[in-house]
């Protein structure tokens, strides 16, 4: 089940930077989320690098992701193997060797609270979702970086913590880390970014 959850989720060492405080984190905080408040769609390429102590090297694969307002999102890996996950109207289906399968269950049920996980970070609710987060804001060299730290405790027995980076300029999602409280990490690069927005 976790390795599903990894696969879901498009998201190392702790980063050297002072987050901003007060004010600092709420301007950058509105920033996000003006411009998540504009975008509707969003497709682009991504390459995964997962690193595990159970791993001799680091493990490589890619894929492309869409994403349509509301809550439409495909997520498909292309190397090295083909399978994708897509969530559509609180549905989740897996689709792998050619055919599509809804997922059921306890294992439905998880799929589709990392797949809202992973449209609430598309869609930027999740930056203010002090229920689920603890985050921090900071400004660092041309990057905006978001650490966000789980508050539910079934979150906090996968994650220590997930790094969002952001273009400081245009606002777009760069990359995504995900900390698991094991150690073993996951970083997700986005790559041909392409946002449609809101007249």
């Amino acid at each position: 089940m976790k390795r599903l959850v990894i696969l879901l989720l498009l998201v190392l060492a702790p980063l050297p930077y002072a987050a901003a405080q007060g004010s600092d984190a709420d301007a950058i905080r509105a920033e996000l989320l003006a411009f998540s408040g504009k975008v509707t769609s969003v497709t682009c390429d991504f390459v995964q690098r997962r690193e595990s102590a159970l791993l001799a090297e680091p493990v490589l694969s890619s894929g492309q992701m869409r994403y349509r307002r509301p809550g439409c999102l495909e997520w498909r890996y292309l190397e090295p193997f083909d399978l994708s996950f897509t969530a559509d109207a609180g549905a989740v289906s897996i689709r792998r060797n050619g055919r599509e399968e809804p997922l059921s269950g306890p294992q439905g049920r998880l799929a589709r609270e990392m797949t809202q996980l992973i449209i609430r970070s598309v869609e930027g609710s999740v930056l203010s979702d002090e229920k689920l987060f603890r985050s921090e804001f900071a400004r660092e060299g041309g990057e905006i970086v978001v650490l966000l730290y789980p508050l539910r405790k079934e979150m906090q027995k996968m994650w220590s913590s997930l790094v969002l980076r952001y273009d400081g300029g245009n606002m777009g999602a760069r990359s995504i880390e995900m900390r698991e409280s094991s150690g073993d990490t996951t970083l997700i690069t986005f790559n041909k970014v392409r946002y449609g927005f809101s007249e």
